[in-house]
């Protein structure tokens, strides 16, 4: 065809640019009318009308409808195209006004604003027309009674090849990339099977799967034919090449008709299987002789094909609510167990075979901020996480799916064994992302094709050309890569577990919400509770040392020692009472006194702290080394009151048996490290360690919490609240706390804290003091 596009490099699409819908002839077997109904003049007719009729294509264009059908024709014609459905393939007898009554089968159809009639000579095989059409209904009984897709595939052959009687009658069934297989067939014997082949995409290109879906079917009765062009091959409306997509007539692609002869067949007839709007398949006939079947015998077969397509559609259906109710099933024993359990992971956990079961899946993963929980086979965590971010980068907020990730996704090739097929399920439209990952294995299997599925270039007079395949001898590949590919209702269900899962923790986070409040509420109610407690208590506790003092004053001269005693108790008693107020009011003021975070040097912050103990630092004997500390976000007055208290710490518990030395460093640190899972920023510890008596690692946790201490309340002073503050300031900025400890040799305290961006820790001198 000359406007077919020439193409600048070999590939499949060459076939698929190939405009056969405007082929310009049609098949000579019939005759061709196109019209306008406005006034029902003849604008275009094909060039074969000598060959049946006494008229010329001059005799009749331009003129009336009238003129060419005797007038019992043209009335049933326009009746016909009164009723409503005279679209596609209504079917009308016709006789000529002229040429000795030859009567006609026609055919209607509507399309670009023409209408066409198309003209065929009626079947003589059929003697018995009663008989055919009660055959026919047989027919569709039959294939009613199937209860399988197998059986149902098979019935359809078997009766479109008893009511046609070609040679071979195969089911073809198109996959998700369009490529397909013979999945039933009915043949005589001395025809080779074709059974279980498959077939590539480019067998039946986009274009010719575009007219497969408009017009069900298409007829060759003779490969061998001469076209027969359409005259003018202008359609007047448009001023366009005439559309012949609805035509019976039409005249097909020569590059088919050559792989007609490829495989030995000389006739064929095609009817395509739709499931609503989609090609699902086509029953695709072939014969070694060249072989017509009339219209009876085609909206016979048509009717075969709408009769297997619904018989797929009840049986998918089936399938689907079958699926549908296990999956309500597994979703309630979920909802129950999430909430018994308190814990959407737990939940998934104790339901994980039933859900893998139904999703077809071997792995599930449920990858949130609070980490990733994995169930069954799946990639490793630093691998799901780097396609977590690469599903970020290309599918947005959107669902997911393939069967073969290693081809988007090169660095899958490591892991194929476990996730080829992925279906992404997003839990959030916004960082930081959720998303639920489900998982299928590579499916290594040996695919028999219909010959070599890639076809031969030609070279025509400098032009390279895609020619059809011409050896059809079963021809196997290998593939690899590649899992079953995810069907639409496991998709769906995967959406509703997704919901379910999303309520869940939406309904939980909003009751976390409201506990929040709650104690924030308390927390404020017992911090002011405790600020009004301890300055009440503090004013009958300077009555009590006031007295007490004075009842010191009081016996000295009398000498009585028991006395003496008995009010240096109440004297001590009242300091430690004093204390405990004083720490008891700064725990409750830590969150009220707190300032905004801001860039401080801790190493300035430790020199003061350093100055502010020297007195006790030097009666203690001890040597204080700084290293160099970073600069950090936080509250100057409260850090400065966290390194005090572990540096008075590190001064009362010294050992007395050696010189107590002291250092205060910085080191980087993973938060991941202290938590183990993988999802922590690096930080700066700062660590006050020392070489004093320590403690026993297990209480490491415990003495964090106010008033526990390792020793009586004689041996050491202090409330037990001061390592409480620091946790309690710690935590206000971010951070966690920690002790390392051996008893008799030393303790290391630390805490973390966010260094802000691009900031350096300064280098100064290492004071002693």
């Amino acid at each position: 065809m000359n406007d077919r596009p020439t193409p600048d490099t070999v590939d499949l699409t060459n076939c698929d640019r190939e405009p056969i819908h405007i082929p310009g002839a049609i098949q000579p077997h019939g005759l061709l009318f196109a019209f306008t109904e406005e006034n029902f003049r003849i604008v275009n007719v094909s060039s074969n009308l000598a060959q049946f009729t006494p008229f010329r294509p001059d005799d009749v264009l331009g003129g009336s409808l009238a003129d060419v059908f005797d007038p019992a024709s043209d009335a049933s014609l326009r009746a016909a195209l009164g009723e409503s459905g005279a679209t596609v393939g209504w079917l009308v007898p016709i006789r000529l006004a002229r040429g000795g009554g030859a009567e006609f089968v026609g055919s209607i159809h509507r399309h670009d604003g023409l209408t066409f009639v198309e003209l065929e000579p009626p079947e003589r095989d059929l003697a018995d027309a009663h008989a055919f059409f009660a055959r026919t209904s047989g027919a569709i009984k039959r294939l009613q009674a199937a209860r399988t897709l197998e059986s149902a595939c098979a019935a359809a052959a078997r009766e479109v090849r008893g009511i046609t009687g070609f040679d071979r009658v195969k089911i073809y069934r198109f996959a998700s990339d369009f490529s397909g297989q013979v999945i039933a067939e009915d043949r005589d014997e001395g025809v080779a099977s074709f059974l279980g082949l498959h077939f590539p995409p480019s067998d039946i290109p986009v274009q010719a799967r575009k007219l497969y879906a408009l017009n069900p079917l298409r007829i060759i009765p003779d490969i061998s034919y001469r076209p027969a062009p359409i005259v003018p091959d202008v359609n007047p409306l448009t001023a366009q090449p005439i559309d012949l997509s609805l035509s019976v007539l039409r005249s097909v692609s020569p590059l088919h008709l050559e792989y007609m002869r490829n495989i030995g067949m000389y006739g064929t007839m095609s009817i395509s299987i739709m499931r609503g709007e989609r090609l699902w398949g086509l029953i695709a006939c072939h014969n070694r002789q060249p072989r017509h079947v009339g219209p009876d015998g085609r909206q016979a077969s048509e009717m075969i094909a709408q009769v297997l397509a619904w018989q797929i559609g009840v049986m998918e259906e089936e399938a689907v609510s079958r699926q549908t109710l296990k999956g309500k099933a597994i979703q309630r024993s979920l909802i129950s167990d999430i909430e018994q359990l308190h814990d959407h992971r737990a939940g998934l956990a104790r339901n994980s075979e039933a859900l893998l079961e139904l999703m077809g899946a071997s792995g599930l993963c449920l990858h949130s901020r609070e980490g990733v929980t994995t169930l069954g086979a799946t990639p490793p965590e630093a691998a799901i996480e780097n396609l977590v971010s690469f599903l970020g980068r290309t599918g947005g907020a959107e669902l997911f799916q393939t069967d073969r990730l290693s081809a988007i996704f090169p660095e899958a090739a490591g892991y194929a064994d476990v996730a080829s097929g992925v279906l992404a399920v997003p839990l959030s439209r916004s960082p930081p992302r959720r998303v639920m990952l489900w998982f299928r294995p590579e499916v290594g299997q040996t695919v028999r094709w219909a010959g070599d599925p890639d076809k031969p270039v030609t070279n025509v007079e400098g032009e390279l050309h895609l020619g059809p395949r011409k050896s059809f001898a079963a021809w196997t590949e290998e593939t690899r890569g590649r899992a079953i590919p995810w069907r639409s209702h496991e998709i769906a269900a995967a959406v509703e577990i997704r919901d379910l899962v999303t309520g869940v923790i939406l309904r939980n986070t909003e009751k976390l919400e409201r506990v929040n409040a709650q104690l924030a509420r308390s927390n404020e109610e017992l911090e002011a509770f405790a600020h009004v407690a301890s300055h009440d208590i503090k004013e009958p506790l300077r009555h009590i040392e006031a007295f007490a003092g004075m009842l010191g004053e009081s016996i000295r001269p009398i000498g009585d020692g028991r006395l003496r005693n008995l009010v240096g108790g109440i004297e001590s008693s009242s300091r430690r009472l004093r204390n405990l107020i004083n720490d008891l009011a700064e725990f409750s003021q830590v969150g009220r006194r707190a300032k905004p975070l801001a860039p401080a040097s801790l190493q300035e912050i430790a020199q003061e702290v350093v100055a502010d103990l020297h007195q006790r630092i030097d009666e203690a004997g001890a040597t204080v080394e700084i290293d160099a500390l970073p600069v950090a976000d936080c509250d100057h007055n409260q850090m400065r009151q966290v390194l005090q208290n572990l540096l008075s710490n590190a001064v009362k518990y010294r050992h007395p048996g050696r010189p107590c030395h002291i250092r205060i460093f910085a080191t980087a640190w993973r938060e991941d490290e202290r938590r183990g899972d993988g999802t922590g920023a690096v930080t700066t510890r700062i660590c006050v360690s020392d070489n004093g008596i320590g403690f026993d690692p297990k209480y490491a946790e415990q003495i964090f919490e106010p008033f526990q201490r390792l020793h009586g309340p004689d041996a050491y002073e202090g409330s037990g609240i001061g390592l409480a503050i620091c946790r309690k300031i710690v935590q206000r900025h971010g951070g966690s706390v920690g002790a390392e400890t051996s008893p008799g040799l030393g303790s290391t305290f630390w805490f973390t804290l966010a260094a802000p961006p691009e900031t350096k820790a300064p280098a100064p001198d290492r004071p002693k003091s």
